[in-house]
């Protein structure tokens, strides 16, 4: 049978070696072109990337060159009988290695690997000591995600001991978000985990919430992220509630309400406003023909209620005034997340006491910074005890908490957002400066309104 290049030649002419040139150049133009794309993806994700990601980048390549000399050396290898060859003595043993595909982070990188007979998740885990010291990080974490692959995720530095500037405001302390140009649609971001993952809030789909946390705990900085959102967000309504002014204070000109009440009938009044509010919205679940107020605008906001030092109001001496107050929050917080209100209590001792399990209970987002006891603990995650973290820890450093959030179910370690008072004045500022205004300050006489 004539051969197919031989009969190419025979018909056009052409010499065998020029017909399969012409064949082959296709497809060796085109391994060039993705060989020059990788290239060019490589340049640019190292041009692009900060110095620390640049480190994990170095570390990603050196695991992909020497991995076929490590995974033998780690029981990572499965080694094939070898099988007679055709003159009859055995070929070599065929070695096979699992795939692997690396990424690099900030944080260190994430190995994306193929499972083998007898290689699945339990020999990675054997082997993680060896890989960690062997790919110079500081911890391993190795999970299964599906069947067929093993995720393992290498740390050369640990996300809760790096602290996360806020988005709100540039290296130099200006404000970074012009007002008005968020939405209360927009994902808030609380902090990164242990894993480094971002932790993100969503006020206009989430409910109601809890920051919990003793003194020079983080708390504080934590509310901060949440007033500074709220006060950017056009289509949001910021009342905060604070007997101190610490949480209150940089916002006192700008927010829809603010009061500074030690008295819970004061407090009682603002909360009895507020389900006046609601009671008024009762006709747009007829309109809506809805059950739930989900879209907000200037003129119809969500209403982010924050009550700083709960524990001042609901401890109250007064016994007939603390129980007007409890009744008007326990309204909102059972009923208020679908009239389009989202409310937000802070405390240092989150205990029985000072919110009731009632109460509690309407609180879906929960972040706790340490606090004194484990029962204390307890009360804003009752399975804490099955949990290896605690918030009740001592060395539990300042600015991480436990935090669960709707999208986070399963409590995790996190590292806060840093945003100093001082930023939060400078964005205040910005606020004012473009017609941002409610009130005067204390002791003045500046009554300028809101644009």
């Amino acid at each position: 049978m004539t051969e197919p290049l031989t009969l190419l030649h025979q018909i056009a002419g052409l010499d065998p070696a020029t017909v399969t040139l012409q064949l082959l150049t296709p497809f060796a133009t085109l391994g060039g072109a993705v060989v020059t794309c990788r290239t060019f993806y490589t340049e640019v994700r190292w041009l692009r990337a900060d110095a620390e990601t640049r480190v994990s980048l170095e570390q990603s390549r050196r695991i992909r060159r020497t991995w076929r000399l490590l995974a033998p050396q780690v029981g990572l290898a499965v080694t094939e009988p070898a099988r007679p060859g055709r003159d009859g003595r055995p070929a070599e043993p065929k070695v096979r290695l699992p795939r692997i595909k690396v990424h690099a982070d900030e944080f260190g990188v994430t190995v994306t690997a193929t499972t083998l007979p007898t290689i699945g998740r339990e020999a990675w885990q054997d082997a993680a000591d060896d890989l960690r010291n062997a790919w110079g990080m500081q911890r391993m974490k190795i999970s299964q995600p599906k069947p067929g692959s093993v995720v393992v995720r290498g740390f050369r530095r640990e996300p809760l001991d790096t602290p996360l500037p806020s988005p709100l405001v540039r290296d130099d302390g200006a404000p970074a978000v012009e007002p008005g140009s968020l939405s209360c649609r927009d994902d808030v971001l609380l902090g990164q985990d242990e894993d480094g993952h971002p932790v993100r809030l969503n006020l206009a789909a989430g409910a109601h919430g809890l920051i919990a946390g003793v003194t020079r705990s983080g708390k504080s900085v934590t509310v901060n992220t949440l007033l500074a959102h709220a006060s950017l967000m056009r289509d949001v309504r910021l009342v905060v509630i604070d007997p101190n002014l610490a949480a209150a204070a940089p916002w006192w000109i700008t927010a829809h309400r603010v009061s500074d009440t030690t008295h819970p009938d004061q407090a009682s009044e603002l909360l009895a406003e507020i389900r006046e509010e609601m009671h008024r919205r009762e006709n747009l679940f007829w309109t809506a023909r809805t059950d739930k107020i989900t879209e907000f605008s200037p003129e119809l906001p969500l209403l982010v209620v924050v009550i700083d030092e709960v524990a001042h109001y609901t401890r109250h001496t007064d016994r007939k005034a603390r129980e007007r107050f409890e009744a008007h929050l326990l309204a909102i917080a059972s009923q208020g997340a679908k009239y389009g209100v989202r409310l937000w209590l802070i405390t240092q001792k989150p205990s029985a006491e000072v919110l009731t399990t009632a109460l509690r209970t309407n609180l879906s987002t929960r972040i706790c910074h340490r606090v004194d006891t484990t029962e204390d603990y307890l009360h804003l995650f009752p399975d804490g005890r099955d949990l290896d973290i605690t918030a009740a820890d001592r060395t539990l450093p300042p600015g991480v908490a436990i935090t669960s959030t709707p999208g986070t179910p399963t409590p995790v370690r996190m590292r806060a957002v840093h945003l100093p008072t001082e930023a939060c004045w400078r964005i205040n500022d910005t606020l004012t400066t473009t017609g941002h205004q409610v009130r005067p300050l204390p002791g003045t006489t500046d009554f300028t309104k809101a644009a």
